[in-house]
């Protein structure tokens, strides 16, 4: 009787979740360049708080797939300037194991991570599918992590709105 409930034991052992399913891997990556203030009279009075600016991104797939264009919309805080007409952003694209690129899978709103501890870039989580993220690729200086001091960002990417304009094969 005894061998019975270890053998229905070691068969459960296999059958629960897989727990890589959940871990995150790149999917591709999103480049995007910034274009002109969305509210011009309002970013000259909060210069040094925040700023909206236009951007058109390509995403592209680490794996299959076409290549996608995307028209958007970038909110951040500035640390003092507004920032250039010409600026281009990278950014990992990061989703759950098993996670297949379809068309329009990037588009949604991505907010920054509240649970990022301080100190540490934040990643830009989707609104409406939360497994899919963005990690900033612009940010990797060699050797910034053991610097008692970090070098200070121009700006913080907080929030992110694309819509699929096309998909280029």
């Amino acid at each position: 009787m005894r061998w019975r409930f270890a053998v229905a034991g070691l068969l459960c052992i296999g059958a629960g979740p897989d727990p890589g399913a959940m871990l995150p891997f790149e999917l591709g990556v999103l480049s995007c360049t910034l274009g002109h203030a969305i509210d011009p009279q309002m970013s000259d009075q909060t210069a040094a708080a925040s700023e909206a600016r236009e951007m058109l991104c390509l995403f592209t797939p680490a794996r299959n797939g076409p290549d996608e264009a995307y028209a958007g919309a970038l909110r951040s805080i500035n640390a003092g300037k507004m920032l250039p007409d010409n600026v281009a952003l990278l950014w990992k694209v990061r989703a759950p194991v098993g996670t297949r690129v379809s068309p329009g899978l990037l588009e949604q709103s991505y907010a920054g991570d509240p649970a990022t501890p301080s100190g540490q870039t934040t990643p830009l989580v989707g609104e409406r599918n939360n497994h899919i993220t963005l990690h900033t690729m612009s940010e990797t200086v060699e050797g910034a992590a053991s610097k008692a001091q970090r070098p200070t960002r121009r700006f913080i990417p907080m929030t992110i709105e694309l819509k699929l304009k096309g998909a280029m094969s």
